[in-house]
């Protein structure tokens, strides 16, 4: 059952703002951390399909401005008085023909209901101008803002939340039943059967919890200000204007992928380009048992990236010809492609320490921050612990230097995988041991494809052979496609497609078919 708190912030939020103008908060747990003038952090997406989360870095605004004084209190707004009530009943019947002859039906039904009392607080436009003129940045600069400089990320301020009132009690029900009768002619037999499942889950939601939030960019250098409107371009902290500073911080996989950059680095001795339908030739270890990683017998060279990465003028030129499916599946190929030239023992291994990491949140955001610099940024790879460790091992050749045509597709499929929820993560690690990811990428590709332009809803009808007998409420493909903000039926399989759903749903894509590649070697 997905989380009731994620759906009650959700069904609150359309019913506030119909142009899903906030940001919903993923769980109860966060619900508390969003709090007006408080800073997030926000690192640039691999992909221009999804987008990065916003992550709390404990501090206020008034932490990094001086003089420290508290902020002005934000406005208030309301109360709203919310009642939400969903009862759905769904009815099955099959025949069944051949040599003998029966009936099988079934029903399920979803019921909750609660009265949500909420309240929006909003930081004034004026106060921001009365800050601006009070106050400026604090000298020597605050040591989290020096680090989210040096990673290249962004900073925003949270400007306006949507909160609870008063405590809330939600309880969701779930109920499934089932009845089969049958006979065989000729045999004397027949026979009859049923069953009922019931489930129940009651969450509270304890009163001042944020269910949604609104954030508006920080600009720092050499003072401070704030975004009202937002822009792509603009970077929270201002980048110097050399040529080669101007390409940081900024990734594009077909630009790294793009076989004359492949070509360049085969000219210079870094690794040895095989026919597609071979493996790398990597002279290092792989897979052996020793847990040491390489020697590094030379640091990696900064020059040699900068002939790899293109200005970030053209990747955004690049990236508005291509935001549609057909750009995103060019994009995905490209990188399952890359993978599919590794071996399959090279493979097994990223597969199985990748599957740990979906255990591991730190580690794998270690990794991809790891990765995220070398890549972005051309700064010197530091060795990891665990699987972490591991993974960034394999893409490591023998004196130290990243292989970046191998890096990049794993650091995308990072990308897309911290874009998912940490259910839908654990729902991934468990299919790795299986053979379901092909199934599960041809159903999320079909919904993709066929709800193109993301822009508008749409209904999406799922054909039965995508289905099999795996379509109901606690099914994992199901799980993972509710998880994105989609709603889905049973008795007539189909998916409604919300435009808000396109990041998660692309991520989710992404992530299935690399995920695959590593799994069978072929997409």
């Amino acid at each position: 059952m997905p989380s009731v708190f994620v759906e009650v912030a959700r069904s609150v939020l359309k019913e506030v703002y119909h142009k899903k103008e906030l940001t919903p908060v993923d769980s109860l747990g966060n619900s508390t951390r969003f709090r007006p003038y408080c800073l997030l952090s926000k690192k640039l997406s691999s992909s221009w399909f999804w987008k990065s989360h916003y992550r709390c870095v404990n501090l206020s605004i008034k932490d990094i401005l001086e003089p420290n004084a508290p902020e002005p209190e934000p406005e208030c707004c309301g109360p709203f008085h919310i009642s939400i009530d969903v009862d759905g009943n769904i009815k099955a019947r099959m025949a069944l023909a051949g040599t003998g002859h029966g009936e099988i039906s079934g029903a399920a039904a979803v019921s909750n209901s609660c009265n949500v009392k909420v309240r929006i607080l909003r930081v004034a436009q004026n106060t921001w101008e009365f800050l601006q003129h009070e106050r400026c940045l604090r000298q020597p600069e605050h040591r989290i803002l020096q680090q989210l400089r040096s990673h290249g990320d962004d900073v925003f301020v949270v400007t306006e939340v949507l909160q609870t009132e008063e405590e809330v009690q939600v309880t969701k029900t779930y109920s499934r039943e089932g009845l089969g009768q049958f006979a065989v002619p000729g045999a004397f037999l027949k026979g009859e059967g049923g069953g009922q499942l019931s489930r129940k889950k009651t969450v509270t939601i304890p009163a001042g919890s944020v269910l949604a939030f609104r954030v508006t960019q920080l600009l720092i250098d050499p003072t401070w200000d704030i975004l009202l409107f937002p822009d792509e371009k603009k970077r929270t902290f201002e980048l110097p204007p050399s040529k080669y500073d101007q390409s940081r911080h900024s990734f594009s996989l077909l630009a790294i992928l793009q076989p004359k950059a492949a070509e360049l680095r085969a000219a210079e001795g870094q690794y040895t380009p095989v026919h597609p339908e071979t493996s790398i030739e990597l002279p290092m270890r792989l897979t052996s048992g020793s847990d040491s990683p390489p020697q590094r017998q030379t640091k990696p060279h900064r020059n040699q990236r900068v002939q790899l990465t293109v200005p970030q003028e053209q990747i955004h030129e690049e990236q508005v010809a291509r935001k549609d499916f057909q750009g995103l599946r060019a994009e995905v190929k490209a990188g399952c492609t890359q993978l599919r030239y590794l071996g399959m023992e090279l493979r097994q291994q990223l597969l199985m320490d990748i599957g740990r990491i979906l255990h591991d949140q730190p580690s794998m955001e270690a990794l991809e921050a790891t990765l995220g610099q070398a890549l972005c940024v051309g700064e010197e790879v530091e060795p990891l612990d665990g699987p972490a460790g591991s993974i960034l091992e394999c893409l490591m050749l023998p004196y130290g230097e990243l292989l970046q045509e191998l890096a990049a597709p794993i650091f995308y499929l990072l990308g897309a995988l911290t874009v998912l929820s940490e259910t839908q993560q654990q729902l991934l690690a468990n299919a790795l041991e299986t053979t379901v990811l092909p199934k599960q990428l041809e159903l999320v590709e079909h919904i993709l494809e066929k709800s193109s332009p993301w822009q508008k809803q749409r209904t999406v009808a799922l054909p039965p052979r995508l289905l099999g007998n795996s379509w109901h409420e606690e099914a994992p493909i199901w799980i993972l496609l509710e998880e994105c903000g989609l709603t889905l039926r049973v008795d007539t399989p189909q998916v409604h497609w919300e435009p808000t759903s396109q990041g998660p749903t692309c991520a989710l894509y992404a992530s299935l078919a690399l995920l695959s590649s590593l799994s069978q070697g072929s997409y």
